[in-house]
């Protein structure tokens, strides 16, 4: 049989498929993400709970910040990354949030107890209680760099497109490629907790921020104005309700510009290292379901 000759890609050729796929990207954040401080991986795996299927989260980053001596109370730091290639910038539309709004803790956030209670009074043999989240209690929701001091939130994520020299805005594939299934990758490493205890046996807070880093640009539309227009921000989160046989609630992620990561970066590990201060100094208010009375 005679010799067949194929063409061989250069190294050029090579490099260019790769930055057109996006997988370069991924390596690129990993790398990124390992020089702030976290163990990263890349195509971490996790089991669809409804599809029963395996899927992968493209960059999956920790970092332990604070455990105790005996090792049951611990805080730790989490990204679940999804890498974009992008011809085109992602557009937000969202709105400005009130402040309970803003007070409410982050769903992707494992709080080791998620409120804690103090008797208000009695009338007999009846106690009557009154309740905060375990967030509020701490007053992790007034720290600095807080997801709760974010004043605005995006209620849609949407991709522009360029068709025939028009910019079109397309969310019809967002949803279910891109939001799903980062939100599924969260309750998938979500990290168990001790409901059954008065006193857990064991806590651990795991600061988790899914997000979305992108090549592209990215975009806020505030859709309360009276006159929209596009504002080029550098991040933004998108909170979208979900409810599924297997996920239910109301998620946020952030949408990250590639060149804005490192930025990034330091606000999530500056709110941490406020979050640290709080749990070295009081480790015990992570198993503490009953508290005293807040002061007048």
């Amino acid at each position: 049989m005679a010799d067949r000759n194929f063409p061989t890609p250069s190294s050029d050729d090579v490099i260019a498929a790769l930055e057109r796929t996006g997988f370069l990207l991924e390596q690129r954040v990993a790398q990124e993400v390992r020089a702030a401080g976290f163990y990263a991986q890349t195509g971490r795996a996790f089991k669809d709970p409804e599809e029963g299927k395996s899927r992968e989260v493209d960059v999956s980053a920790f970092k332990m910040l604070f455990q105790n001596e005996r090792g049951n109370i611990s805080l730790g730091v989490k990204l679940l990354i999804e890498c974009k290639k992008s011809t085109g910038p992602y557009v937000v539309l969202g709105r400005n949030l009130s402040v309970k709004e803003r007070n409410f803790p982050p769903h992707a956030h494992t709080m080791p107890i998620s409120t804690v209670r103090w008797e208000e009074g009695r009338e007999g043999n009846r106690i009557s209680y009154r309740s905060r989240s375990l967030w509020e209690w701490l007053g992790l929701h007034e720290l600095p760099y807080s997801p709760s001091l974010d004043e605005r939130r995006g209620v849609q994520l949407v991709r522009m497109n360029l068709k025939n020299k028009e910019w079109q805005a397309d969310n019809s594939s967002i949803f279910d490629s891109l939001t799903l299934p980062l939100m599924k990758a969260v309750e998938a490493f979500r990290p168990s907790r001790d409901r059954s205890s008065v006193v857990p046996g064991f806590a651990h807070m795991d600061l988790c921020f899914p997000l979305v880093v992108t090549s592209g640009d990215v975009f806020y539309v505030d859709v309360e104005a009276e006159v929209p227009a596009a504002e080029q921000v550098e991040w933004v989160s998108v909170e979208r309700d979900i409810d599924t046989e297997s996920v239910k609630g109301n998620f946020s992620m952030d949408v990250v510009s590639h060149g804005a990561l490192d930025g990034y970066l330091n606000r999530v590990l500056g709110f941490a290292e406020e979050v640290r201060k709080i749990v070295s100094a009081d480790p015990q208010a992570l198993v503490t379901r009953e508290v005293p009375p807040p002061p007048q």
